[in-house]
């Protein structure tokens, strides 16, 4: 007895030991299968607004319970003082059926609403009883299934989706912040793309070397990742060529990328705003101090003019005089 009871303990713990290795194997593919998923840009975005939409979820929830719960007051309140009253006549087979499934308590007549509202059971035979307690109840009934379906569901809806689009917007964002994060890696994956025409005695890339190499469709592809369209590579080489020296660093064009990718951010536009109104100031105060200096130097030709003109005239005369 002892041996067998020995036996099933080891094969307990076994069978234990056994069920922890796959079930941390399924934890290992699980954590696999989540890092290759970050990389699966539609699936990723589409995951990404849904959970950005939490927020917004639980406020929808909150207000459709408020909704439902003081409309659920109202209507089993009524039926339990219709059928409560014994001067009040009894109601059809029907309807007191529905009444004891819909109305019997205020948990009841919650799901109810929600179920009449949400598809899960026809509107219809919940309003039966409501509509031979008083015709105030069935209107009642009408105009919570109106609202609910015209007004709270379609704004429910429009936040959802507003949410929505907002996150799949920001999702470029988070695509660059990830690139910055992971910029050594970027850097590896530029420099094999452009390695094969790469000059290292230069020490990075040229325009011949951009020109050449843009028409390919993986670095096509890593701009569009970026969300850059680089329709004119000449004038995308020098935003690039900062110091003007005609080669551009693979650190340095990264990060050149990044700030060309994506919209114009309000900052950006301010400081492009500021910069624009500072030169047409200094070109105002150049154009001023430009005019200034001719009208000085008409008036000194003016005055060498007629200094040049009295010497002549007296040239003439001493001339005339010694004659």
């Amino acid at each position: 007895m002892l041996e067998d009871n020995s036996l099933d303990s080891i094969t307990g713990l076994s069978t234990l030991k056994a069920m922890r290795i796959i079930r941390l194997t399924r934890v290992l593919k699980t954590a696999h299968f989540i890092r290759i998923f970050r990389f699966i840009m539609a699936l990723r975005m589409l995951v990404q607004s849904i959970m950005h939409t939490v927020k917004a979820l639980f406020w929808a929830f909150l207000l459709l319970t408020l909704i439902v719960y003081v409309f659920a007051i109202l209507f089993s309140q009524a039926v339990y003082d219709y059928i409560s009253d014994p001067t009040n006549p009894p109601l059809p087979d029907v309807a007191q059926e529905a009444a004891n499934r819909y109305f019997r308590s205020l948990v009841r007549s919650m799901m109810a609403l929600f179920m009449s509202i949400a598809g899960g059971v026809s509107w219809e035979e919940v309003i039966n009883p409501l509509s031979y307690v008083s015709g105030f109840w069935e209107a009642l009934f009408l105009f919570f299934i109106l609202f609910s379906y015209l007004a709270v569901l379609n704004v429910v809806t429009a936040v959802f989706c507003h949410a929505a689009i907002e996150s799949a917007q920001k999702d470029h964002a988070t695509v660059v912040q990830n690139m910055l994060d992971n910029k050594e890696q970027h850097l590896q994956k530029l420099k094999s793309l452009f390695e094969k025409i790469g000059d290292r005695a230069a020490g990075g890339i040229t325009f011949g070397m951009f020109e050449e190499k843009i028409t390919s469709p993986a670095v096509r592809d890593y701009f569009e990742t970026l969300g850059l369209d680089v329709w004119d590579p000449w004038a995308f080489f020098k935003l690039l060529d900062v110091d003007g020296g005609g080669v551009v660093e693979l650190e340095e064009f990264f990060l050149g990328c990044l700030r060309f990718s994506g919209e114009a951010t309000a900052m950006e536009v301010g400081k492009l705003a500021a910069d624009q109104r500072w030169l047409i100031k200094s070109q105002g105060n150049f154009q001023k101090l430009v005019e200034a200096e001719l009208l000085q130097t008409k008036e000194l030709l003016a005055i060498v003019s007629q200094a040049m003109l009295n010497a002549t005239a007296k040239d003439g005369q001493l001339c005339s005089t010694e004659l």
